[in-house]
C-alpha cells in the first residue's frame, strides 16, 4: 500500500516536470524576434585634398660615355704672373728728383773646387757602388736572385739527410717542432746583428749551420756547414749561437735525446741592411 502511493507521487513529480519544460520551450518560440543592430554609418573621405601625381618620366636613351673617335685635349696653361720688375715705373712726384733705375743683373754663385760631394755615415753604410769593391771581393756581392739559388742549393745538399729524419730545416710551421723552432728563431733575432764592418763595405751571403739541441733545448753543437765566402759574417752567426740560451725543452713526441737543426743565415742589403733566418 505504501509502496504504491510512492509510486503515484513519483510519476505526479515527473509529469509536473515535463509540463514545466514544455511551457518555458513554448514561451521561448513564441517570444518576437529582436530588432537587429543599425549599420554603421559610412566614413566620408575628401579627395580634394591629395596632391596630384607627378607624370610619369619619359624613357631617355642610354648616355654613351665614350667619344666616337679619340680627340686630343689641348694642354691648358695657367697664365703668367706679372713680376714687380715688368710693371712700368711710378710717375716722379712733383718736386722729387728722378732716380736713376739701376739693372738687376743676374746673381752668381760664388765658384767652389772641384770636390766630390760629402756623404753622411748612413750613405756610407748603405750605398755601395760597383767601383768601390775590390776586384778579388767580387763574389762577396751576390743579388737577391742568386742567394735565393744558393740557399736551394743547400737545401738539395742536405734534402736526403732530411729525408731520413737525422736532421730538419727550420720551418715553424711543423705541426710537432713548430713551438719550439719558432722560440728558436726569436732567440736568434735577440741577437744576431750585422757586422757593421759587412754593411759599410756591402757584404752579403748565406752561411749554413747545423745546429745540435739536447732535451732541455740548450745548444751543444754548432757546425759550420760552408761558409759564406766572408770570415765576418760566418764569425757573427758562431757568435749568435753562443749567445742563445735555452729555449725550451724538446716535444714531448720527440724520442731521440738530440734534435739537429740545419739552419740557413741570410744577410743583405736591398733596400737597407737585412737579416733572415730560414
Amino acid at each position: 500500500m505504501a509502496e504504491s502511493s510512492v509510486e503515484k507521487k513519483l510519476l505526479y513529480l515527473v509529469l509536473c516536470s515535463a509540463l514545466l519544460h514544455g511551457a518555458v520551450f513554448a514561451v521561448l518560440l513564441n517570444l518576437p524576434p529582436g530588432s537587429p543592430a543599425p549599420p554603421p554609418e559610412p566614413l566620408m573621405v575628401d579627395l580634394q585634398d591629395i596632391p596630384a601625381l607627378p607624370p610619369p618620366r619619359e624613357k631617355l636613351p642610354p648616355v654613351s660615355r665614350k667619344a666616337d673617335e679619340y680627340r686630343r685635349v689641348p694642354q691648358e696653361m695657367a697664365p703668367k704672373g706679372v713680376q714687380q720688375r715688368d710693371l712700368p715705373a711710378p710717375p716722379p712726384q712733383p718736386g722729387s728728383e728722378p732716380q736713376a733705375v739701376q739693372p738687376r743683373l743676374p746673381t752668381a754663385r760664388p765658384s767652389q773646387p772641384d770636390q766630390p760631394p760629402e756623404r753622411s755615415p748612413r750613405d756610407e753604410l748603405f750605398r755601395r757602388k760597383s767601383g768601390d769593391r775590390p776586384a778579388e771581393s767580387v763574389n762577396l756581392y751576390p743579388s737577391a736572385a742568386k742567394l735565393a739559388r744558393i740557399e736551394e742549393r743547400y737545401r738539395k745538399k742536405y734534402a736526403p739527410e732530411v729525408a731520413e729524419g737525422a736532421a730538419h730545416f727550420l720551418n715553424t710551421d711543423d705541426i710537432l717542432f713548430g713551438s719550439f723552432l719558432r722560440r728558436f728563431e726569436n732567440a736568434v733575432y735577440g741577437v744576431w746583428r750585422y757586422p757593421a764592418e759587412a754593411a759599410r763595405m756591402g757584404i752579403e751571403g748565406v752561411t749554413p749551420v747545423r745546429i745540435t739541441f739536447n732535451r732541455r733545448g740548450e745548444i751543444v753543437g754548432r757546425e759550420l756547414l760552408q761558409s759564406s765566402g766572408s770570415k765576418i759574417l760566418d764569425e757573427e752567426v758562431l757568435r749568435t749561437l753562443s749567445q742563445v740560451g735555452a729555449v725550451g725543452s724538446l716535444p714531448r713526441g720527440y724520442d731521440k735525446e738530440t734534435f739537429d737543426l740545419i739552419a740557413f743565415f741570410h744577410y743583405g742589403i736591398i733596400g737597407g741592411v737585412q737579416r733572415s733566418l730560414r
